[in-house]
């Protein structure tokens, strides 16, 4: 059983380290060198931490701090695995049920793997028994609490996985999840409005209860035997178990591939009321076209990485520009005025990524259909830009509902303003997009809603490409600002929609002629991974 454990543990640690370093020479070693960094510090915390722990006329504030710090260990050992378990950083412990191993020592083995995302407070509370043991006004028992809290998070943490891979495992609930994983990601940001601090002061006081295992832990760790508070410890701990257990053992008896494989699909009586909304392009446009803007609207609503981008834009966006709008007080500024703008200009950057600059990504090896069938390349490029347009509209619209559900001030004028600046913006977008689709594509697999990496070269150019297609923008927002007048801010917007349009135009003939002259380089690219269409 020891070499089984040594073993499975060693798995993990490469599995992390391949994780970091995308699986390459140089992000090993600078994977290395960044967890050599971060554990220093935490080395360091721990130390710092013994050396305060073993004062003992320093007792009273070793007990305030306590209660809050071991809050934030629990926080921390749950959030980091599940955020590891969404990017497919963990083992699955599952595929090893055909080796003569018992679910307990398997259910054992999972636990012990939670050691290893939750190293870091590992050696906080390591740190902290240390100066425990060494401080004269605790009595010697105190360590001994923090063995049933340890055990707490490592049973609650396996069962969380156990609880978010099978969630993550069905299309709906996981970009659901992911959305929400991101959204907590910007909460930090509503801290900085007023009267946060207030309420989050409200908040600790609500989370220092006793009946909290944190509490409890606090209590006996700072030398205060409390039957009580070690019978609520305990009783946490065998909750934990029972959870984490439970969850672990309903992961082998539900097999989510194997249902997803097995289930017979409905017969519908017929096509869903959505459908006819499909449909509208290609009674508007004329055949091949409108059938390549049905092709792209169809396909990119039911690509999981497609919708959870979609979903940010109007839900992550509104949290990333709230707090700038609402921090000075007054209605009149910046932020404030053209917070419409703003949310939807971030989100036009978002689907950027899913929709302008890698355009032929999702369609992966089937690509090489659109050199073979006699519908010519350019109008290929165009049914794509044109759905990309649609869902740029549909984005604004969802902004301005959400906007306008929360009650927030939005007028006439400020509605047009984002319209035409999103668009403008959005046809630079698009002209430069279909180059880099050709120079610089890579293929993208549609079903899975994280991003793991993106190509370097790209990100150098995004960082370039940004500011310098939003300077036609920001010229009629100094023209507005210099004549004080709605109409020269409109004129230079003219300017700019006729200039974008002249850009895109010319834009799609270079991708053309690039597109047949580098027909094989593309194909062969992204033909890499894994598509529909075998390469």
């Amino acid at each position: 059983m020891l070499g089984q454990t040594r073993a499975i543990l060693w798995a993990q640690v490469r599995t992390l380290l391949n994780f970091y370093s995308r699986g390459n020479q140089a992000g090993f070693w600078v994977a290395l060198i960044a967890s050599l960094a971060w554990y220093g510090l935490v080395g360091l915390g721990a130390i710092s931490l013994s050396i305060l722990f073993a004062d003992g006329s320093k007792l009273p504030l070793i007990r305030r701090i306590l209660a809050p710090g071991l809050l934030a260990a629990f926080l921390y050992w749950q959030l980091v695995p599940l955020m590891l378990a969404s990017a497919g950083a963990a083992l699955d412990l599952k595929r090893l049920a055909v080796y003569p191993i018992s679910r307990s020592q398997l259910f054992g083995l999972e636990v012990l793997l939670r050691f290893t995302t939750g190293i870091e407070m590992v050696l906080l509370l390591l740190g902290a028994s240390l100066g425990l043991l060494r401080n004269p006004a605790i009595p010697f028992w105190s360590v001994l609490a923090f063995l049933p809290f340890t055990a707490l998070n490592l049973c609650l943490s396996a069962g969380l996985r156990d609880l978010l891979t099978r969630l993550m495992s069905k299309r709906r609930t996981r970009e659901i999840g992911i959305l929400l994983v991101v959204l907590l990601a910007g909460l930090p940001q509503l801290l900085m409005l007023r009267d946060a601090p207030a309420r989050l002061t409200r908040l600790f006081e609500y989370t220092s209860f006793l009946a909290w295992p944190w509490s409890a832990t606090a209590r006996l760790a700072g030398g205060e035997w409390s039957w009580p508070a070690a019978g609520i410890l305990l009783v946490w701990v065998g909750v934990a178990y029972a959870f984490g257990r439970s969850q672990f053992e309903l992961g082998f008896r539900v097999d989510a591939a194997a249902e997803r494989a097995t289930r017979s699909p409905a017969k519908p009586e017929g096509p869903p009321w959505y459908d006819r909304l499909f449909q509208l392009p290609g009674a508007v446009l004329p055949d091949p076209l409108g059938a390549l803007v049905e092709k792209e609207l169809r396909f990119l609503s039911r690509s999981p990485r497609f919708r959870l981008v979609f979903l940010m834009g109007f839900t992550f966006g509104l949290l990333v520009w709230l707090p700038m709008a609402l921090r000075s007080g007054n209605s009149n500024s910046v932020f404030a005025s053209n917070y419409l703008t703003f949310v939807t200009v971030y989100a036009l950057m978002l689907l950027g990524e899913v929709s302008f600059w890698n355009t032929f990504g999702f369609d992966r090896a089937a690509a090489q259909l659109y050199y073979v069938t006699p519908v010519p390349i350019g109008m290929v490029l165009v049914g794509k830009n044109i759905a990309s347009a649609i869902f740029v509209f549909l984005e604004i619209t969802a902004v301005t509902l959400v906007c306008a559900l929360f009650r927030m001030p939005i007028t006439a004028g400020k509605l047009a303003e984002s319209y035409i600046v999103a668009f403008i913006l959005a046809v630079y977008l698009i002209a430069l997009g279909n180059l880099a689709s050709v120079y610089y594509p890579r293929p993208v697999d549609p079903a899975q809603s994280w991003r793991r990496s993106a190509a370097g070269k790209m990100q150098a150019m995004l960082m370039f490409a940004y500011p310098v297609l939003s300077i036609p923008i920001a010229l009629a927002y100094l023209a507005r600002f210099a004549f004080e007048s709605e109409a020269a801010f409109y004129g230079m917007l003219a300017f700019d929609a006729a200039l974008a349009a002249t850009v895109y135009w010319v834009a799609l003939d270079s991708t053309v002629h690039a597109a047949e002259a580098r027909k094989d380089a593309l194909v062969t690219t992204l033909s890499q991974g894994d598509g529909p269409v075998s390469g």
